[in-house]
């Protein structure tokens, strides 16, 4: 068998030892890319609708103090701390308007020094209340701390008409600030202080008239052919969903046969289920996972970022990406605070038939994964169809493709081809011996734990080289995924007495 040079040629002459050096090729190995889409502030470094990787130190500097970005990548880092996070800043819409709210504050009748709690966005502010603070000092001191808290998402000022009333903006244009939440104390040490009969009591209106969100559509044309496996994109408007779905495109986008970068987002949905239910049947986007938000405390921006950040964490490498999610603690988000506002066990099993995921609420108030689901519901004819049902079968799809594909290329990436090579040729191949390679691949991969039926998979994987084009070999490959364990059923039957059928015990019989 002759040996392959790629550089020293074959006359040379002069003595005497000459090495080349080459790779062998190494079994593919998945560094999953996490990328946050949002807003910055003027004050942020980051160029707008460029994808930037960003460090923990960053964040401030670049997306600005108390950004969308800023506050999506706190949450994202505490939930995948070695993960590679980057950034697609976006500028405030021009047209945007801010979303504003209102806290009242009443005349206060303490008999003793108080402290008084609020929460926005989630976030504990705390100010102290003497007994002989007026409604002004109460306000103009909770306006004072608000703006020095750092990481909230709004600013505040005195009324200018009312000196006891503080107005709230939110710092990003847009309607995602009507759902940032302002509430009063919700734990047992916050005292009652700014609720009725309190000493105290405030007026809160709710954040509201926030309009017009960016447009990432040639945002997303810069992110070139850098693969982005799990996007966090927080506006669910029909114009940003139909953008990111070209993008994943299986025609021309991530998702085609020629680019092959693949990638999944995940979109935050703040409606009710019956809304939830209307918005996902009207969707049938498998690169796409809906998850459900409604009155959580903390807001839709920093909740996605914590689901998407699970989900490098949890779904880039095997075999824990054939893991089910269920149980992952969301960490760092504060779900609905009224348990009627959580969804129940009937809420879950309709939105998982509508193509929208679902949540828990622990016994600790921690907000965990119930489910993942993507927004594949039916196939071309409208026949339902669970083949992309889960998100953990588009991470199995892009593990296992990306590893048989640098199987390939290691093996035959730079080879002749042939029908037969009876002299065993190393820069020949043929179709059995890419088959052969195809299915060492898939054997690596039901080892991992991605794939299963290796057998099956042998036995009727096709490999062939094309009727028309003599340099093209064409490939079938049924791929088989390892599923998770989702529901145990069991039948109970109840008994008073259980005896052993008479003629299985062990009586002697008389002669």
């Amino acid at each position: 068998m002759p040996v392959l040079f790629d550089n020293i040629p074959g006359n040379v002459r002069v003595p005497f030892f000459y090495a080349e050096f080459r790779p062998g090729g190494t079994p593919y190995q998945s560094n999953a890319r996490l990328l946050l889409i949002g807003q910055k502030l003027s004050t942020g470094a980051a160029p707008a609708g460029q994808p930037i990787m960003v460090r923990e130190a960053q964040a401030a500097g670049l997306g600005g103090a108390g950004s969308m970005l800023a506050q999506m990548d706190a949450v994202a880092r505490r939930n995948a701390p070695l993960a590679e996070i980057w950034w697609l800043p976006l500028d405030d819409a021009q047209a945007g308007v801010a979303a504003t709210g209102k806290i009242a504050v009443g005349t206060p009748s303490l008999t003793q020094a108080q402290v008084l709690t609020i929460y926005i966005a989630g976030q504990r502010v705390r100010i102290p209340v003497l007994v002989g603070d007026t409604d002004e000092d109460i306000a103009a001191n909770l306006v004072a701390e608000i703006n020095k808290t750092p990481g909230l998402p709004v600013t505040a000022a005195v009324n200018g008409t009312e000196a006891s009333e503080v107005d709230l903006t939110a710092r990003q244009k847009g309607t995602l600030g009507n759902f940032i939440l302002i509430e009063r104390g919700l734990l047992e040490e916050d005292g009652n202080l700014g609720h009725t009969g309190s000493g105290l009591e405030l007026t809160i209106t709710a954040m509201a008239n926030g309009a017009g969100d960016p447009d990432i559509t040639s945002a997303l044309a810069n992110l070139g052919e850098d693969e982005f496996d799990w996007i966090v994109l927080p506006y669910s408007d029909a114009t940003n969903l139909g953008a990111i779905s070209d993008y994943f495109s299986d025609v021309a986008g991530t998702w085609s046969w020629y680019k092959q970068l693949y990638g999944h987002a995940i979109v935050p949905h703040t409606g009710t289920v019956g809304d939830l239910q209307t918005f996902g049947l009207a969707q049938n986007r498998q690169h796409l996972s809906y998850f459900p938000c409604r009155k959580f405390l903390s807001p839709p921006w920093e909740v996605a970022a914590a689901v998407g950040a699970r989900l490098v964490k949890h779904l880039s490498t095997p075999p824990e990406l054939s893991r089910p999610l269920q149980t992952l603690e969301l960490v760092g988000i504060k779900g609905p605070r009224a348990k009627a506002d959580r969804l129940t066990r009937t809420d879950r099993q309709t939105l998982y038939y509508s193509g929208i995921s679902g949540y828990y609420v622990h016994a600790d108030g921690s907000v965990r994964i119930d489910r993942i689901v993507t927004g594949y519901r039916v196939n071309a004819w409208g026949d339902p169809d669970a083949t992309y049902l889960d998100i953990e079968t588009m991470a199995q799809s892009m593990y296992g493709i990306r590893y048989l594909r640098q199987k390939v290329t290691n093996a035959h990436g730079r080879q002749a081809l042939a029908d037969s090579n009876p002299g065993r040729l190393p820069h020949i191949t043929t179709p059995t011996d890419i088959r052969n390679t195809l299915i060492h691949g898939y054997a690596d991969l039901v080892a991992l734990g991605v794939f299963e039926g290796l057998d099956l998979f042998a036995r009727d994987v096709v490999v062939e080289r094309d009727p028309v084009d003599p340099n093209r070999v064409n490939a079938s490959l049924p791929l088989d995924h390892v599923n998770q364990l989702r529901v145990l059923a069991a039948a109970a039957v109840n008994y008073m007495q259980r005896r052993e059928p008479a003629d299985t015990l062990d009586i002697a019989v008389p002669a």
